[in-house]
């Protein structure tokens, strides 16, 4: 069993503190201890819109500076894994940007605007005819209402056999798709959460990838078990000893950890996101080697 030595964590964590994003930055602070939620939220701030959503390249796979249903779930993810309340105008305002951009003709969120279009992104995120209702973001987004709204819960309930009716006619279980369904699962809780942890643990073996395609941006196992106390960890047991190997591995010789995937266009704009990628990613594989042990004392 390989461990990261104490001079590579040094290393990761000497990037992360030159190189990170002030928001990956702080939130890796946060973990550790080192910084409160409201630095966090602080450094949130810099991507944040007057309608209450989220922007400025918060996801860096597509450049855009206005709000979008997509980059505001992300916001929404930093906040919940902070602990950020209810009452917060971060939440509040973000609830009501949510509610004020769901499509009622759709039925649904439109990810991104059309105007992704005119800046730069990856070629997955480039708008093109109408796409129907997707478990991302929209799962997640349902999720976020119901966890932190207090004034639409009528909306948010109506749309619980929408998200449970898509997952259930699912033929494919994408890894976004999937990883929304386990954030609304984790949000709701209940009879959902039990029938979504299910579902998915029935589909792992047609979920995660081999290791031959990890390096292509297959699916990886500690993408859906972060730590020994995931549901999915015991099932996943073999294939994660060998992933966590191979996540050690892959550590650059500047401490970093890079994307498995690039976007093949906008080549310039693209190295500034593989850096913003490489922060990100750099926090998330310690969080996760630490939580397997997987770091020498």
């Amino acid at each position: 069993m390989k461990k990261l030595s104490q001079e590579q964590y040094k290393k990761a964590s000497s990037y992360i503190k030159r190189y990170a994003r002030l928001i990956d930055r702080s939130f890796f602070a946060f973990w550790k201890g080192e910084a409160s939620s409201e630095e966090v939220i602080h450094e949130l701030e810099a991507f944040r819109n007057s309608d209450g959503g989220f922007g400025h390249s918060l996801e860096p796979d597509f450049r855009l500076k206005e709000s979008s249903p997509m980059a505001t779930s992300v916001a929404f993810q930093y906040m919940k894994k902070i602990g950020v309340s209810k009452s917060h105008p971060f939440v509040k305002e973000g609830i009501a940007y949510f509610i004020n951009t769901f499509n009622k003709n759709r039925e649904c969120w439109i990810a991104v605007p059309d105007s992704v279009n005119d800046v730069p992104h990856a070629p997955w995120w480039h708008v093109g005819g109408q796409k129907p209702f997707s478990g991302n973001p929209d799962a997640e987004i349902v999720g976020y209402l119901l966890h932190y709204g207090e004034d639409n819960h009528d909306f948010a309930n109506r749309m619980i056999p929408k998200v449970m009716g898509h997952l259930e006619n699912l033929n494919e279980y994408e890894i976004h798709e999937v990883l929304c369904y386990l954030r609304f699962a984790n949000l709701v809780g209940g009879e959902e959460e039990e029938t979504i942890m299910n579902k998915i643990n029935s589909k792992l073996p047609t979920i995660i990838d081999p290791p031959e395609k990890w390096d292509h941006y297959g699916v990886q196992p500690v993408v859906l078990a972060e730590s020994e106390e995931s549901p999915f960890a015991k099932e996943l047991n073999q294939e994660l000893h060998v992933n966590l190997d191979y996540l050690i591995d892959k550590q650059l010789a500047d401490g970093s950890f890079e994307p498995s995937w690039e976007w093949g266009q906008y080549e310039n704009v693209w190295e500034k996101a593989k850096q913003e990628w490489k922060g990100y990613l750099t926090v998330q594989q310690l969080i996760v080697l630490t939580q397997f042990g997987r770091i020498e004392s």
